[in-house]
C-alpha cells in the first residue's frame, strides 16, 4: 500500500502550490522538497458517484468511481442497495425517502468521505448511452426467472448474454424472491465490470446532457486509459433478515483506503482539514503517517517540510476548538505529541501536525 500511496500523491508545482495563511505573509516560496519551508498542495483522489435511478424514487445499482494519479486508470466499487448503512435502513431506502442532497450526505457519512461529482441517470439516459455505444456483453451466473400461469419462464438466461439498450435498464431492475441480495450484487457488479471495461477514450463524444458532462467524461476516459480495478466487498446477510446484507467495518475501511487515498469530507467538519509537516528531515511522511490520518479523520491538503530540522516532539495545533477531538485522534495516530490550540478565525487548514523525532522512534 505504502508504494501505491506515494503513487497517487498528487501535487501541484511549488510555485503555486502554497495556500495562503491568515496573514498571507510569505517571504519566500521553496523549491527544494528536502529543503527546510518546502510545502506542496495535495489534490484529493478524484472521485464520481454514480447511480442509475427509476421511477418513484428507486435507486436501481450504484457505483462509486476513481482515479488513478494522471487520470489514467482506475477503481469502482458496486455498492448493494441492498446495504445496511444505518441501524435498520439500506441505501436503497434511505435514497427513496430522503432528498439525493441529503442521501449524499448519509452515504459519505458511512463511508467516511465524500465525493466530488455525482449524479443519477435515468432509464433514458441508460438508452440514450448505449444506443451510441457498442452492445454490451454481461456474465450472468443463473438465469433470471419468472412464473408465467405458474410455469418457470426464463427471463434472462445464463452465460455471456448480449443486452440491447432497451432491455438494459430491465436487466438490472429485475427482482424476484428467489435471488437473495448477494446474487442480485454480483449480477450488477457483473454489470459495471463489463460496462466500464467496455469504455473507448472518446464514449460520449457523441452523446448530448449528462454525458457531456465534464468530470464524467473525465472519469470515463481515465478508466478506458489505464488499468480498471473492480473492488470485491466482503459481504454477509443481516442476522435478522437475508434481505439485507453488511460488509465487515475493517475490510471497508482497508479498502477505502486503498480506492480513495486521498479523500475530501463527506460534510462540512465531516474531516479536518490537515498541514502535515516533516520536522526531523528526510522523513517518508506520506507513507509512514498519510495512512494512520486519513483513517483517523483527516483530509490531507498540504504537505512539507518545518521552517527548522531537528524536531524533538511532535506538535499537533488546531485552530477551531470544534477540532480537538480530530486533533487527539491525529496525535494517537503519530504516536503521540503535545497539542496545542491557537484560536485562528480564517486559515486554510484545521489542524497543523508536524512530525518529531518521537514519532519515528
Amino acid at each position: 500500500m505504502g508504494l501505491g500511496l506515494v503513487a497517487l500523491l498528487l501535487v501541484r508545482d511549488a510555485t503555486d502550490a502554497i495556500l495562503e495563511s491568515s496573514d498571507g505573509d510569505f517571504n519566500k516560496v521553496v523549491l527544494d522538497p528536502l529543503a527546510p519551508g518546502f510545502e506542496s498542495y495535495v489534490s484529493s483522489t478524484p472521485t464520481y458517484l454514480l447511480g442509475i435511478k427509476g421511477g418513484n424514487s428507486e435507486l436501481v445499482s450504484i457505483a462509486l468511481l476513481s482515479l488513478f494519479t494522471d487520470d489514467e486508470g482506475g477503481t469502482a466499487v458496486v455498492l448493494p442497495v441492498d446495504l445496511l448503512i444505518a441501524e435498520n435502513a439500506s441505501i436503497g431506502e434511505i435514497y427513496s425517502t430522503v432528498s439525493e442532497p441529503e442521501f449524499i450526505v448519509e452515504l459519505g457519512r458511512y463511508l467516511k468521505l465524500g465525493f466530488n461529482t455525482t449524479s443519477f441517470i435515468s432509464e433514458e439516459d441508460l438508452v440514450d448511452y448505449f444506443e451510441v455505444a457498442a452492445p454490451l456483453t454481461v456474465s450472468l451466473n443463473d438465469p433470471l426467472i419468472e412464473l408465467d400461469d405458474g410455469q418457470p419462464k426464463v427471463v434472462f438466461d445464463s452465460g455471456q448474454l448480449v443486452l440491447s439498450p432497451s432491455n438494459i435498464f430491465d436487466y438490472l431492475a429485475w427482482e424476484s424472491g428467489d435471488e437473495s441480495s448477494y446474487n442480485r450484487w454480483l449480477r450488477h457488479k457483473n454489470f459495471w465490470e463489463s460496462w466500464l471495461g467496455s469504455l473507448k477514450a472518446d464514449e460520449t463524444d457523441a452523446l448530448g446532457g449528462k454525458w457531456q458532462e465534464k468530470e464524467l467524461n473525465r472519469m470515463f476516459r481515465g478508466l478506458s486509459s489505464g488499468n480498471l480495478i473492480i473492488q470485491n466487498l466482503n459481504l454477509f446477510e443481516a442476522e435478522d433478515s437475508n434481505r439485507y446484507l453488511r460488509v465487515e467495518e475493517d475490510f471497508l475501511n482497508a479498502m477505502l483506503l486503498e480506492t480513495v487515498p486521498f479523500p475530501i469530507a463527506p460534510f462540512e467538519s465531516g474531516r479536518a482539514k490537515i498541514k502535515l509537516l516533516d520536522g526531523i528531515g528526510g522523513v517518508d511522511i506520506v507513507n509512514a503517517f498519510v495512512p494512520q490520518l486519513i483513517a483517523a479523520g483527516a483530509e490531507i491538503k498540504l504537505v512539507g517540510n518545518a521552517e527548522q530540522f531537528g524536531v524533538r516532539e511532535s506538535i499537533i495545533t488546531y485552530y477551531d476548538e470544534t477540532y480537538l477531538n480530530f486533533a487527539e485522534a491525529f496525535s494517537t495516530a503519530i504516536g503521540g505529541s503535545s497539542i496545542e490550540f491557537e484560536p485562528l478565525p480564517e486559515s486554510a487548514v484545521d489542524v497543523v501536525i508536524l512530525i518529531g523525532g518521537n514519532s519515528i522512534e
